[in-house]
């Protein structure tokens, strides 16, 4: 038994869609989510800022990517149906609740993500093969599970 290089919601994408992740697609979840500012006090009394906030107890703000794959179908239509498909399903997320569970077993890392859009989308002619750039957002990333 092979072990899945990601799986959406609990399904192997290669097996469930067709999907197989692009070059940097795995370097894009891997990158370390940013950091809020920090919330100071730039009082015209005082010199530089003060920082009202300890530095040590800064949390992570939300981050927008997006994922490139290329997907493959018997035809041109059956492409068109597993796309539509897949964007059903992005947009209902796990049991309904808009939330996506991006697992990378090798990683050992589930992303919970939101589907946003399709940004980029590039067809081969008839052939059923197309790439597509789907859009998320991880609205909370210290709400990964390892």
């Amino acid at each position: 038994m092979t072990i899945p290089l990601m799986c959406l919601n609990g399904k192997d994408i290669q097996e469930w869609w067709g999907l197989t992740p692009l070059e940097g697609t795995l370097n894009t979840l891997m990158k370390p989510a940013p950091m809020k500012n920090l919330v100071t006090n730039e009082n015209a009394y005082l010199h530089g800022s003060h920082v009202l906030s300890a530095p040590t107890s800064r949390r992570y703000q939300k981050q927008d990517f997006s994922l490139m794959f290329y997907i493959k179908a018997a035809s041109l239509t059956d492409l068109h149906r597993e796309v539509e498909t897949l964007i059903t399903h992005l947009k209902n997320g796990v049991n309904n609740t808009g939330i996506n569970e991006l697992t990378i077993p090798e990683l050992e890392t589930t992303y919970r993500l939101i589907y946003s859009s399709v940004d980029k989308y590039t067809n081969f002619g008839l052939s059923g093969c197309a790439t597509i750039s789907i859009k998320f957002t991880e609205p909370n990333p210290n709400n990964r599970s390892l």
